[in-house]
């Protein structure tokens, strides 16, 4: 799953290790105070990663790397070592988010790179008191509020195509992808709401989330993205919409609704 983002991180390296490199990063040093006490990119590089050191000297680092970029000036390898002088953070970043591009994770690296790129172009000095912690942020806010956007979007052309219906009417029949409801909900499921594995991720929180929707309407989302996406509330009721306190109150309402109607499943058994 971290192929892509690994791949990327690999790039990033070698372009900095090449005769290439080596050469700009001189020609740079001269004109960066903040860069000179550095014999190679490699060192910088360490130096940023570090978790020793003065952070108000990497802070200056950074922000000459971020001028060179701005000022197109051997702008190739200062974006690189921007990359790689944060990667800590955006790593992070990137093991926070994954689970939600659990089936297409190299649009979590295109979304990070993209957001990332964009922030360090319009970095704006005098509003910034941290260049690491500004970018990073940024970054995985950006992604966020863009996959927030395009989820709302999914939301509201699925209730657009929805069709209101009995709860006996919508498990009947229901196709998700090439699945019926009915293959879920025959007598060898072994969940209550007619459940069984093996077709897929995508394939098993469709069902899920179909199954939900007939118990808890419209917070079925919501249960999804916590029990299983591994959401907080406050970010899945971000994602939906909703304040924190209200995500939370309609998060414990629908489990209750679901432990109440696995109670019935069971007891008809």
């Amino acid at each position: 799953m971290r192929a892509h983002w690994e791949a990327l991180h690999q790039s990033l390296a070698q372009s900095i290790r090449t005769l290439q490199a080596d050469q700009a990063f001189a020609r740079v040093k001269s004109k960066h105070v903040a860069l000179r006490a550095f014999p190679e990119p490699g060192a910088l590089v360490s130096f940023l990663t570090s978790k020793e050191g003065d952070l108000d000297e990497k802070d200056r680092i950074l922000a000459a790397l971020v001028t060179m970029v701005q000022r197109r000036e051997e702008r190739t390898l200062a974006s690189a070592l921007l990359w790689l002088g944060l990667w800590p953070g955006l790593d992070a970043a990137y093991r926070r988010r994954i689970k939600h591009f659990a089936s297409h994770p190299q649009e979590l690296v295109s979304e990070i790179a993209d957001a990332f790129v964009g922030h360090v172009e319009r970095l704006n000095f005098e509003t910034v008191s941290r260049v690491a912690a500004t970018l990073v942020r940024s970054t995985e806010r950006d992604v966020m509020e863009h996959c927030r956007k395009v989820w709302a979007e999914s939301v509201r052309i699925r209730e657009e195509k929805a069709e209101p219906r009995a709860f006996d009417e919508f498990i009947q029949g229901t196709e998700i992808g090439n699945v019926t409801l009915d293959h879920w909900t025959t007598p060898r499921a072994e969940s209550v709401l007619g459940l069984i594995p093996g077709i897929g991720f995508d394939h098993d929180i469709a069902a899920l989330r179909a199954c939900l929707e007939a118990v808890v309407g419209e917070d079925a989302e919501l249960l999804v993205a916590v029990l299983v996406l591994e959401e907080t509330q406050r970010e899945a009721g971000e994602r939906l919409g909703l304040s924190h306190d209200a995500a939370r109150k309609r998060f414990q309402r629908a489990l209750v609704r679901v432990r109440e109607f696995l109670k019935t499943g069971v007891s008809q058994r």
